[in-house]
């Protein structure tokens, strides 16, 4: 879980809660370095994704507008080049293949390389019924995208929130 909040303010960490048997464990923190930990006093991770082996970590520190790789066990993190994904929340990963759900109405999709340190956009996905889309779920070669609706004002004044399913 990506939390930046402290005792002296915004701090730059993830916090770490183990499940064992359904119950959570101790928690762990990791303080971040380099980009992925944005300015001082700054909230810069709204979404986080790893590699199903877990030596990964993905995020899109919103201030950077690109994507981030975090080492889970060092707390260190580099720009993942050529991915540029400004007002991006919500991020979901499957292989090398990367669903960024950008505030203002898209989907990007990007093919990353076997390192994770490089990206290139294969698609941008738009459909006329998101409204201001926050996160995503991937059923199958469905991605399902949550509206926020985060356009009508905050808190949202829309009555309703819907899924929409779109092809990838």
């Amino acid at each position: 879980m990506a939390t930046h909040t402290g005792p002296s303010g915004l701090q730059p960490k993830l916090y770490f809660v183990p499940l064992v048997h359904g119950v959570p464990g101790p928690a762990r923190t990791l303080d971040l370095s380099g980009p992925a930990a944005g300015p001082p006093g700054t909230f810069t991770i709204n979404d986080i994704t790893s590699t199903p082996s877990g030596d990964a970590l993905l995020v899109a520190p919103a201030p950077l507008g690109k994507l981030c790789r975090i080492d889970p066990r060092t707390g260190a993190s580099s720009v993942v080049e050529g991915v540029d994904v400004p007002m991006v929340d919500g991020l979901v990963l499957e292989g090398r293949r990367l669903w960024a759900v950008h505030f203002d109405n898209k989907v990007t999709r990007w093919r990353l390389n076997n390192d994770l340190t490089n990206g290139t956009r294969e698609k941008v996905i738009k459909d006329p019924q998101f409204g201001a889309p926050v996160t995503a779920a991937m059923f199958g070669n469905r991605l399902a995208v949550v509206n926020l609706h985060i356009d009508t004002g905050y808190p949202p004044t829309n009555p309703t929130y819907e899924v929409v399913v779109v092809h990838t």
